[in-house]
């Protein structure tokens, strides 16, 4: 079973966000995801355009309603959505939204107990997830970030680590490297 979470996140504002034809929100979402996943060990992500258009359909839809909520129709990826101010934060403030949730992560014993406030934090740094596509829609007063991971993460009895390199870690910590 998956769950996704919700955010809205309140950050400083630093500057205006890019729109989702920028060239580099590919590589500025794909960096942001890969530096907190190389940081757990977890193997970079792609970028996918298939789930780049599933995000886009979805963040147009909430722009366009005004609604935020997760798209109850995927059953088959990740999801983790943003909303703030139409031009007030960039799009590394959003995405580190996510981020800042490895806080509360380090302070629990199974993320599956606090899901709600480590969710996107753990869907960005399943170890089983491979790929990542997302997408910015606007409305006249707020921006809606989507991104889409599969296969997704936030498996319910699941670990977001890969057991197997957790395994080599604690060996090399336990030998004094």
């Amino acid at each position: 079973m998956v769950f996704g979470i919700l955010s809205a996140a309140a950050l400083a504002a630093s500057g205006p966000a890019p729109t989702r034809d920028d060239a580099g929100f590919q590589s500025v979402v794909l960096a942001l995801h890969n530096q907190e996943r190389a940081a757990v060990g977890a193997p970079a992500l792609l970028w996918s355009a298939r789930l780049a258009r599933d995000a886009r359909t979805w963040a147009e839809r909430l722009a366009a309603s005004g609604v935020f909520q997760h798209d109850g129709a995927n059953t088959s990826e990740g999801e983790n959505l943003w909303m703030g101010t139409r031009g007030a934060f960039r799009l590394e403030d959003m995405v580190s939204g996510w981020v800042n949730e490895k806080a509360q992560f380090r302070r629990v014993r199974s993320w599956q107990a606090n899901f709600h406030r480590v969710g996107h934090y753990t869907q960005m740094i399943w170890a089983r997830t491979s790929a990542v596509g997302c997408a910015l829609a606007q409305s006249a007063r707020y921006e809606y970030l989507v991104c889409r991971y599969d296969p997704p993460g936030n498996v319910w009895n699941e670990s977001p680590y890969d057991a197997t390199r957790l395994a080599a870690n604690r060996r090399i910590v336990r030998s004094g490297y």
